[in-house]
């Protein structure tokens, strides 16, 4: 294992394969990129050349995120190079959903061990709003759906709060926790590239849930634990609400089903297990365990500052994955304690050049 200048642990890596995206969320980006408008794609082998220095360094886990990762051209290629390395214990992915439906039993055949689908509404007119988009909310329901047909270790749904939510809303959400098997997180919106900071706070979220469930949200503490598929039980009994409940109270406690992330995790009154994501308001920085490699080939030390390293230029002029290791240990030595919070200034790069 690999430690930073603060001694912690860098177990996780975040791989946007893409800065294309079929989506224009606020958020993230003002307006859709196209898998052609992207000319500097890294090919699958020199991401395995940057992938096994990490593996070299120790990383258990790694996630695939954009842009979109699903409009990454070579993505099965890199799945299944992947595959036959076994170098990570996890393999995951973050995804709109809209192009998953059809894809999601082969990319579990492919080595992909759990999904995350990015839902920030349940309704469509609110859902067309915040993804820029008419009438793909029943391509991303779809989408989950199939994650679930197809075995994956877990499938976990992320909303990001972009401003406070209607008690309506939230009920309309609970009403889908109670229906699919998910670990349902949610995500405190971050400002990139000249945005600002807004949102509820983590105090704020939390007290608006405990309201509406009509009692006290119990964390669930994290641990590890064997893999199991999303959506059943030892009974075998799939089928029914206490069912589904048990599961994803068992599955919080799982590190192969809630991950390596940040997440804090809480069970509702009702049952669902819900995660909280607040870097801002509630900063987890003194365990940050991950790093992030941008689709440009450059390794970002920290979401919310600009610290970088091109790794890309050292691959193009030969540089082994040995070689690599020695540099990207050197780089994390750069990392900073922590980020200044709310009153930080925005990253330069937007959300979409980062990975989601």
């Amino acid at each position: 294992m690999v430690q930073d200048n603060w001694q912690r642990t860098i177990e996780y890596v975040r791989l946007s394969l893409t800065e294309a995206c079929n989506f224009c969320c606020p958020y993230c980006r003002p307006e859709a990129i196209t898998p052609e408008s992207q000319t500097n794609l890294l090919s699958p082998d020199e991401w395995l050349t940057i992938l096994g220095a990490f593996h070299q360094l120790g990383v258990r886990a790694l996630r695939l995120t954009g842009g979109e990762p699903l409009l990454y051209p070579h993505l099965d290629e890199l799945l299944r190079k992947l595959q036959g390395r076994q170098w990570f214990e996890d393999v995951s992915m973050t995804t709109n959903g809209s192009l998953l439906a059809k894809r999601a039993a082969e990319l579990h055949k492919l080595g992909l061990d759990r999904v995350n689908i990015s839902l920030d509404a349940v309704d469509e007119l609110t859902f067309d709003v915040r993804t820029g988009r008419t009438g793909e909310l029943p391509a991303v329901i779809k989408g989950i759906e199939a994650a679930f047909e197809a075995g994956f270790t877990s499938v976990k749904i992320n909303t990001v709060l972009m401003e406070p939510m209607s008690d309506d809303m939230v009920r309309s959400l609970l009403a889908y926790m109670e229906k699919w098997p998910v670990i349902w997180r949610f995500i405190e919106y971050m400002p990139f590239q000249g945005q600002t900071f807004r949102g509820p706070t983590f105090e704020e979220w939390q007290a608006q849930l405990t309201r509406i469930c009509g009692g006290p949200l119990i964390p669930v503490e994290k641990n590890g634990g064997k893999k199991g598929k999303t959506g059943s039980n030892e009974d075998g009994d799939a089928g029914s609400v206490a069912a589904r409940k048990n599961d994803a109270q068992k599955n919080a406690k799982n590190k192969s089903v809630t991950g390596f992330g940040p997440a804090t995790y809480y069970a509702l009154p009702q049952g669902p297990v819900v995660g909280f994501i607040f870097p801002m308001s509630h900063s987890y920085c003194h365990e940050c365990n991950r790093v992030r490699l941008t689709s440009d080939g450059r390794l970002r030390l920290c979401l919310l500052r600009d610290d970088e390293a091109d790794l890309v230029s050292l691959v193009r002029q030969g540089k082994s994955s040995e070689e690599l290791a020695e540099h990207i240990k050197d780089v994390l030595q750069l990392r900073r304690e922590q980020h200044e919070g709310p009153d930080m200034a925005a990253p330069k790069r937007a959300m979409w050049r980062i990975g989601g």
